[in-house]
This record gives C-alpha cells, structure tokens and sequence, in this order.
C-alpha cells in the first residue's frame, strides 16, 4: 500500500508547474527562516532538493550568510546515511540515486543534537507529522540510531494526505511539518 501510495504522491508532485513549485518553496523557506527555531539553531541539517522537491538550496545559502554550518547527507550501502558539512555547494557531488552528496569522509559526520534544525524529505506525510519516504529507509534507520533533536518535514501541501498513513513499527514520525500554509505541529519556536 505504502508503494501505491509513494508512487500517487510523487506523480502528484511532479506534475506541479515549476512557476508553483518555485513560489511554495519561496513560502516554505520564508517560515523556515522567520522561525525561532532556525533563529536559534547554529547548525541546519538538510537534505539537497533533487527534481521536483521542496527547494533547499536558499535555506542552505541564508544559513551561511547567517554565519550557520550547514551539513547534507551522504549515503552508503545498508541504509548508511551520515551527514557531513559544506560551506557552498560547490563541496557537493552527484552519489547514489543520482542525488548530491557531500565530498568527505564518514568520520567526519556531525551528530544532530537538541537546538539543531533538521529538514527531512518525504512523498506523503500526515496530519500525525507520520512520513512516506522514498522507500530506502535511510531517515528511519538514521532516526532510530541517533535521537534527541527535532525533525522537520518540508512538503508542499498537496503532500498532505487527508487521512493517516499506513505506518509500520519502524516508521518514526516527525516533530513537525512546514507547507507553504505555515507550520504543523511543534518545533517552530524552539
């Protein structure tokens, strides 16, 4: 079910006009920024938007400009996922799946903790902050090793499913979620 609904999500984004996609990443980025939670955070941990996802790449130079490290992931066989940090995105190559990746070694991952803004992608996420990914499990198994810091999904509304996602024992749910509407659920002024 999570597949059929994975791949529904997914061609619902990508069939969004760049116009539209462009202008709700500009919102969402706009309530990342203005939040107390980006205000007091010293490091951003995020993802590198890739095809038609929320846009990252402001976030990511506003954070430096404001004197923030950034870190992205980089992932590895057997759902390994570390993050590693950049100071532009000319410290980013094309890895796995085709995504941009940190160049850099595991041993100099950071480790999110409280204070930290952390940014997850997804397909479909819902009203209990609960997200379907992209069907690798690398956030999960990142979730479950390392905890302690809040988890904000970035997602364009339409991302919203009216009901509750199909979740399985390992499926860890976010701390909050950020449309271009505003936020959902807590984090935003912490």
């Amino acid at each position: 079910m999570k597949k059929e609904l994975r791949k529904e999500a997914l061609a619902k984004r990508d069939a969004m006009s760049l116009e539209e996609r462009e202008e709700k990443s500009r919102r969402i980025t706009a309530h990342i920024l203005q939040s107390e939670a980006y205000e007091n955070a010293k490091r951003v941990f995020t993802f590198v938007s890739m095809g038609s996802e929320v846009e990252t790449r402001e976030i990511m130079a506003q954070a430096w400009k404001d004197g923030k490290i950034v870190a992205v992931p980089k992932t590895e066989k057997g759902r390994e996922m570390y993050f590693l940090s950049i100071e532009s995105l000319e410290d980013l190559k094309e890895g796995r799946f085709g995504v941009m990746e940190p160049l850099g070694e595991k041993e100099d991952a950071l480790i999110p903790e409280k204070g930290d803004l952390f940014l997850v992608p997804g397909a479909l996420f819902d009203r209990k902050k609960n997200r379907i990914g992209y069907g690798g499990g690398y956030y999960d198994t990142y979730f479950e090793k390392y905890k302690g810091y809040g988890k904000i999904g970035l997602a364009f509304k339409m991302q919203m499913c009216e009901g509750f996602l199909p979740m399985q024992g390992f499926d860890i749910p976010l701390d909050g979620i950020v449309t271009e509407n505003g936020w959902m659920g807590g984090m935003k002024d912490e």
